[in-house]
């Protein structure tokens, strides 16, 4: 068995960027030791696609380039500078994977130069390079088969389905299963109502949305910027245990919200519930030493003045920490929307991705799931609406299969969809 590699579904417009992706994909499922760390880059990606990070700290690479035959010299010179940069960028390389879409012809043809034969060649000459950087790499190739092989697996079997049925999953594909699925809402669906409803929001966090996502950034930028404009020097020295305490607190909350992984991290509601609440309480612990310090120089202030006999001299004020008490308040109401946020129902929905809606008929439960859909299609963001008057009491996959008009198992399309999340980074 074979691929034909013309029938790689694009990506981005290209099936040179389809192939880098489809690559990342089947290295993110490889063996590595427990605690190991998946990176998948952009670019410039500094010779490397993607790599694994160990937990000795080593790096595992991977390099693809779409040439569907034997590299020409320009080719060559291109694995190379992406090798160079490789090592180059990441000194702790230990394995660096080349991965093309085809085997390594192999003849042994005397004076005769083959696929085999410059490979060789050139794996010869590689680890020098790398040996004048005190490092040690093993050179791996993934061709044709070694890509076929794993494609072939149960787990990736809906990845293969995806990529290479490039007809369906496309962006008009899913607008036009909405457009369907409208169509058979028939009279229950107004588009010209459009009413924004608070519960709208919560798809935002069913499917962590780029508006999901983005929120919590804006908070936690939010954040960041008003702990720095609440915490002077002056503040500090009078403060210091506070200002420590509540640093810790603030930075625990920052990387809590920063969600490395958006599309897969779970939010740590309860401690972000926890942390919020202690650092609003140190906030105000922090309000009245503050309150203190600025009483205690007003009166040392005051007696200076007497005893130096300075009544008629200009008379400057000690600080009284008013800006910075002013930008307190304000942090206590930002932690306060934590709080708010990490009680709603859009966060637990993030963490718990299944929602039922209900309600009596007629009171626009269609309309409000036709409506999400087609913004999030809007939003290129892939998006299935099934009805439930179009389900019988047979078995309800082979029912989601007929409907979507696709022929395929349950576990291919479950596949299918889950290349397609990973490929737009959910």
């Amino acid at each position: 068995m074979s691929i034909t590699w013309q029938n790689l579904r694009p990506w981005n417009g290209s099936q040179n960027l389809a192939f880098e992706e489809l690559c990342c994909q089947l290295a993110n499922y490889e063996s590595v030791p427990p605690g190991s760390n998946f990176t998948r880059k952009g670019a410039p990606d500094a010779g490397i696609e993607c790599y694994w990070t160990l937990p000795n700290g080593d790096d595992w690479g991977w390099q693809a380039k779409f040439f569907l035959s034997v590299p020409t010299t320009n080719q060559w010179r291109q694995i190379s500078e992406s090798l160079k940069t490789a090592l180059e960028k990441h000194p702790r390389l230990t394995s660096y994977t080349i991965c093309l879409p085809i085997d390594r012809q192999d003849p042994r043809i005397a004076q005769q130069d083959w696929f085999m034969d410059q490979w060789n060649q050139h794996v010869a000459e590689w680890p020098d390079w790398a040996s004048t950087k005190q490092m040690s790499v093993e050179f791996k190739y993934w061709g044709e088969h070694e890509i076929w092989e794993r494609l072939c697996r149960e787990e990736h079997r809906g990845r293969h389905w995806f990529w290479f049925n490039r007809e369906l999953f496309s962006e008009q594909w899913f607008k036009d299963r909405i457009i369907e699925s409208i169509a058979n809402a028939g009279p229950r669906y107004t588009p010209e109502l459009n009413v924004e409803l608070p519960v709208s929001q919560l798809f935002d966090g069913l499917g962590r949305t780029p508006a999901f996502i983005n929120r919590l950034l804006a908070l936690a930028g939010t954040i960041r910027r008003t702990i720095s404009r609440a915490s002077s020097k002056a503040a500090q020295d009078a403060a210091t245990d506070k200002y420590t305490s509540l640093k810790g607190i603030i930075d625990q909350i920052l990387t809590n919200l920063a969600l490395p992984k958006p599309e897969a991290d779970p939010i740590d509601l309860v401690q972000l519930n926890q942390l919020s609440r202690q650092g609003d309480l140190v906030i105000w612990e922090c309000l009245r030493t503050l309150e203190k310090a600025a009483e205690e120089r007003k009166k040392n202030a005051a007696s200076a003045s007497k005893e130096k006999n300075q009544e008629q001299q200009s008379y400057n004020p000690p600080e009284d920490f008013s800006y910075v008490r002013h930008h307190l308040y304000e942090l206590s109401r930002h932690l306060r929307k934590v709080n708010n946020f990490v009680q709603s129902n859009e966060a637990r929905l993030a963490n718990l991705p299944a929602l039922l809606l209900l309600g009596d008929a007629g009171t626009g439960k269609t309309h409000l799931f036709c409506d999400v859909a087609a913004q999030r299609v809007r939003s290129n963001l892939p998006t299935v609406l099934l009805l439930g008057q179009q389900f019988g009491t047979d078995e309800p996959w082979s029912q989601i299969i007929s409907l979507l008009g696709i022929s395929c198992t349950r576990e291919e399309l479950l596949g299918a969809l889950q290349a397609l999340a990973e490929a737009v980074g959910w």
